[in-house]
C-alpha cells in the first residue's frame, strides 16, 4: 500500500503551556511543542514528519516596536530572543504552525495557540517616596520613639521582591539610631528610632545617616544594581534638662541623739541648657525631718537622729538622704549620712518567750531564750542575765553571747498547784566606756501540762491556782453557788407547774353560773326572806343545744352522744323532783363522773319537826305583807311598788 499524505498533524494541547522568569536571557528553552501526524514518517514524502514555525500574527499582547519575544525551531522548542516584562505582560500568547512532510514541500498545515506564563523576577529597585527627609528632635526624646519616617516602593509584584528592607550604613556615630521596615498596602515604612539619648550640650548636634534600601527577601538581594541609597537629615535641638548632680557621691556623717550640727555634707548641681544662665534651687525630698539644705548646697541636721530608725540601714548604720535640684525640671540625688551610735536601747528579747513543758520534765533544760540590743553591736554584748526567781527552781546557763539556757532544778512538778510559771529575767547590756550600761526586765512564761506515756502534751487538765493565777477554794465556791442557784430555779419551776395544772383542772363555766346562786345558810325556817338563796331553777335540765360546761382533764366516753333531757315540771313533792332530776343525769353517758350542779341534800319528809323549806312558808297574810320595803329606801321602792298592799303575784 503506497502511502498519501491524507493526515494532518494533531497538537498535543498539554505541551502548548510553558513559564519562564522575566530575567531569562535570550535563548532560554521555554517549553517544546509536539504535533503527531498518523501518515507514515519514513517514507521517501516522509507524510508523517511534522515540523514548527511561528504564524504570521503578532504575539499577544505584542511586544514593545513589534519586536517578538519568542522564537519556534522546526523542532517545536520555543526560546526566549526579547525582553520579558511581568508587570506589562504577565503572560505571552504566540501562534504556532505544524506542517507534514518534507520541509519545503507543501503538506498540510495546522495552528495552534501556546499561552506562556512570565513570572516575577527581582529586576526593579527600590524607588523612595517624599524625599527629601529632614527631622529635628529635642533632646530629651525618650528612648524607643520614633524620631522620623521614610517610606519606599518596589514595582515588583512578587511580595518577596517587593518588600523593601531598610539599612542605616552610614552617619549614625555611637548606634544612636535604629530602623525598622513595615511592608504593608505594596509601600514598606521605614520608622527611625532613638536607642540611645541625645545631649544637646555634650553630644553632635546633627546626624546625617544614610540609609539603603534592598529588597532583603529577593533571590537577588546583594545585587547592587537593585538596591538604592538616601539621606536623612537630623538636628537635634536644645531644651531644658533637670540640673546634674556633679563630684557624686556624696557622703556625710552624724552622732545619734546629738543636737544640731551644720555643714555635715555638701551637693553641687549644674544646669547647662541655654548657656548655663538658669539658677539652680535645692531642697530635702526625704521625710524624716532631720536634715536642711541651703542655696549653697550645704546639708545640716536639724533635729536629733535616732539609728535605730528603720530608715537607717541597721548593719552599716547608713541614712540614705535624698535631696533635690531644680530649674525648671528636676533631678535628685543620695547623700550617704552615717550615723554614729549611742547605746540608748536596752535588751530585749528576740522572740517570743513562752514554753509549755510536761509535769514530769525529761530533762533539765527547759529551753533557750534569746536576747537582741537594737543598738550597734559595740554597745550591745556581752549582756549580763539574772533570773529573779525565790522559789529556786530555775537556772540559767551561758550558750552564746546573745541567749542564754533555762534550766529547772526539780525532778517534777504538779500541775494541780501550779500550771504557769512567770519568771522575771533582768537584762543589761555591754556597752563601750563611756557609754552607760542599761538594763530592762522581761518575762519568761513556762506552762506545765501533763504528758503521755509519748511525752505528748495535754494541756486540757491544766488548773490555773496561785502564781499562774487563781485560788481553788475561789472555784469551789463559784461552782457550789451555780449548783444552788440552779436548784432553786428547778423547784420555783416544779411549783408554777403544780398551780397550773391545778387550775387546769377546774370546770370552765361561764360568768352566769347559777351556782353562785345556791348560798349556804343556817337559819332553820327563815320565811320568804331567804326565798332568794335557793333557786330551784338549779334542779332544771339545760336547753337542748346548749353549752355544757367541760372539766378539762375528763374526756367523755368514746363515740357516746349526749342524751336529750327532758325538761322537768316543778313538782310539789321535791324528792320526787330530785331523784327524777339525779336518775336522768346518771343514764347521760356523756355527764362527767362529778357534776357540782347535782350535788344537793333532800331533808326527807315525816320529820317531827317539820319542813325547814321556805318554799310552803308563806301561808298566811301576814306573810304576804311586803308595806315595810318602802321603809327600806329608793333602792327597794319597785319590789314595794310590786308588792306592798295587794295581793303577790305569782307567775
Amino acid at each position: 500500500v503506497e502511502d498519501r499524505n491524507d493526515n494532518s498533524p494533531i497538537f498535543n494541547v498539554a505541551t502548548l503551556q510553558g513559564s519562564v522568569r522575566e530575567d531569562a536571557s535570550p535563548g532560554t528553552p521555554v517549553t517544546t511543542v509536539v504535533a503527531t501526524d498518523r501518515d507514515d514518517p519514513t517514507g521517501l514524502d516522509q507524510y508523517g514528519f511534522v515540523s514548527y514555525k511561528l504564524a504570521t500574527s503578532p504575539e499577544d499582547p505584542p511586544a514593545p516596536g513589534g519586536q517578538r519575544r519568542f522564537a519556534i525551531s522546526e523542532s517545536g522548542v520555543i526560546t526566549v530572543v526579547g525582553n520579558l516584562d511581568v508587570e506589562t505582560a504577565p503572560s505571552v500568547k504566540v501562534v504556532i504552525q505544524a506542517k507534514d512532510g518534507m520541509v519545503n514541500s507543501p503538506g498540510n498545515q495546522v495552528t495552534a495557540t501556546a499561552t506562556i506564563q512570565i513570572s516575577d523576577a527581582n529586576n526593579r529597585a527600590p524607588v523612595f517616596e517624599g524625599r527629601p527627609y529632614n527631622a529635628k528632635q529635642g533632646e530629651l526624646l525618650p528612648l524607643r520613639s520614633t524620631v522620623y519616617s521614610i517610606s519606599a516602593s518596589d514595582a515588583d509584584i512578587d511580595p518577596a521582591n517587593k518588600a523593601v528592607t531598610f539599612t542605616i550604613t552610614a552617619g549614625d556615630t555611637g548606634g544612636v539610631f535604629d530602623i525598622h521596615s513595615n511592608f504593608q498596602g505594596g509601600v514598606t515604612q521605614g520608622d527611625i528610632t532613638l536607642e540611645k539619648p541625645l545631649d544637646y550640650e555634650k553630644g553632635p548636634k546633627q546626624f546625617i545617616l544614610t540609609v539603603n534600601a534592598k529588597n532583603e527577601l529577593a533571590t537577588n538581594s546583594d545585587d547592587t544594581l537593585y538596591q538604592v541609597d538616601t539621606t536623612v537629615i537630623i538636628d537635634v535641638l536644645d531644651e531644658n534638662e533637670p540640673p546634674v548632680f556633679i563630684n557624686q557621691p556624696y557622703n556625710g556623717a552624724v552622732t545619734e541623739n546629738q543636737g544640731p550640727e551644720p555643714n555635715i555634707a555638701r551637693v553641687r548641681a549644674q544646669d547647662y541648657d541655654f548657656g548655663g544662665n538658669q539658677t539652680v534651687t535645692y531642697a530635702i525630698v526625704s521625710t524624716e525631718g532631720w536634715f536642711s539644705i541651703n542655696e549653697e548646697g550645704s546639708i545640716s541636721s536639724i533635729a536629733p537622729v535616732d539609728r535605730e530608725h528603720p530608715a537607717v540601714n541597721q548593719t552599716s548604720s547608713i541614712y540614705t538622704l535624698v535631696v533635690s535640684s531644680t530649674d525648671n525640671s528636676t533631678s535628685t540625688a543620695n547623700v550617704a549620712i552615717r550615723i554614729n551610735d549611742k547605746n540608748d536601747n536596752a535588751p530585749e528579747p528576740d522572740g517570743p518567750w513562752t514554753v509549755t513543758i510536761c509535769e514530769v520534765p525529761p530533762e533539765p533544760r527547759v529551753t533557750t531564750i534569746n536576747i537582741k540590743d537594737k543598738d550597734e553591736p559595740k554597745n550591745g554584748p556581752p549582756f549580763t542575765v539574772t533570773i529573779d526567781d525565790a522559789s529556786g527552781l530555775w537556772v540559767l546557763e551561758n550558750e552564746n553571747p546573745m541567749a542564754r539556757s533555762v534550766a529547772t532544778l526539780t525532778k517534777s512538778f504538779d500541775v494541780n498547784q501550779q500550771s504557769k510559771y512567770e519568771l522575771p529575767i533582768i537584762m543589761s547590756d555591754g556597752p563601750s566606756p563611756p557609754e552607760p550600761r542599761l538594763t530592762s526586765t522581761a518575762t519568761l512564761t513556762i506552762n506545765i501540762c501533763r504528758c503521755n506515756d509519748k511525752g505528748e502534751l495535754n494541756c486540757e487538765t491544766m488548773v490555773p491556782i496561785a502564781g499562774a493565777g487563781f485560788p481553788v477554794a475561789l472555784l469551789i465556791a463559784i461552782i457550789a453557788a451555780i449548783l444552788i442557784l440552779l436548784i432553786i430555779v428547778l423547784a420555783v419551776v416544779a411549783y408554777r407547774r403544780r398551780q397550773q395544772a391545778g387550775l387546769e383542772k377546774e370546770i370552765l363555766l361561764d360568768d352566769d353560773d347559777v351556782r353562785e346562786n345556791l348560798q349556804a345558810y343556817h337559819d332553820e325556817g327563815g320565811g320568804e326572806e331567804d326565798n332568794d338563796g335557793y333557786d330551784i331553777s338549779a334542779l332544771q335540765a339545760p336547753p337542748p343545744n346548749s353549752v355544757k360546761p367541760k372539766v378539762i382533764d375528763v374526756r367523755p366516753l368514746g363515740g357516746a352522744q349526749p342524751e336529750s333531757r327532758r325538761p322537768i315540771q316543778p313538782d310539789t313533792d321535791i324528792g320526787n323532783y330530785i331523784g327524777d332530776a339525779k336518775q336522768q343525769a346518771d343514764n347521760d353517758p356523756t355527764a362527767p363522773p362529778f357534776d357540782s350542779l347535782l350535788v344537793f341534800d333532800y331533808e326527807g319528809q315525816g320529820s317531827d319537826a317539820g319542813s325547814l323549806s321556805s318554799i310552803n312558808s308563806g301561808t298566811t297574810d301576814a306573810s304576804q305583807d311586803y308595806d315595810y320595803l318602802n321603809n327600806w329606801g329608793p333602792r327597794f321602792k319597785k319590789l314595794a311598788d310590786m308588792y306592798g298592799g295587794g295581793e303577790i303575784p305569782f307567775p
